[in-house]
């Protein structure tokens, strides 16, 4: 039984939940119009979107552009432990996203809804974390 629940827990985390889903079960359709503690069990949700509110757009732009520079001249998605040159392409190691606080768009597969971090998650981070990761959604 256990490695049943194994696998059917590993196609979930690979799959889009749009489809993995039975709809209905999961979140209720007006969470995005919820105000109050919320209360129930965790539910499975993937993120759809991430960005970082704390930090102007176009300084996110410039980190953006200077990236995919480096990565168009043959330099990997490789975090280093300094920000690179902006400037330059490649000197440096890859120019990291300024961190403040992320905000989300998430699903449970049929309801899409908006969260923003109220504790720092330091696994999350932007440019790095994948689109369709799933995280546990849970009441506070």
């Amino acid at each position: 039984m256990q490695d049943l629940k194994d696998k059917v827990e590993e196609q979930l985390l690979k799959s889009d939940l749009q489809r993995s889903m039975l709809h209905s079960t999961g979140l209720d359709r007006h969470i995005s119009q919820f105000m109050g503690v919320l209360q129930g069990a965790p539910t499975l949700v993937q993120i759809l979107a991430i960005t970082d509110i704390g930090i102007s757009a176009s300084q996110l732009e410039q980190v953006r552009v200077a990236r995919e520079e480096r990565m168009r001249y043959g330099e990997g998605n490789v975090e280093g432990d300094e920000d690179g040159d902006l400037e330059i392409e490649g000197e440096g190691p890859m120019p990291k996203y300024p961190r403040s606080q992320l905000h989300f768009r998430l699903s449970d597969g049929l309801t899409t809804f908006e969260g923003t971090e109220y504790r720092r998650l330091p696994e999350l981070v932007l440019g790095t974390t994948p689109l369709g990761l799933k995280v546990r959604f849970s009441a506070i």
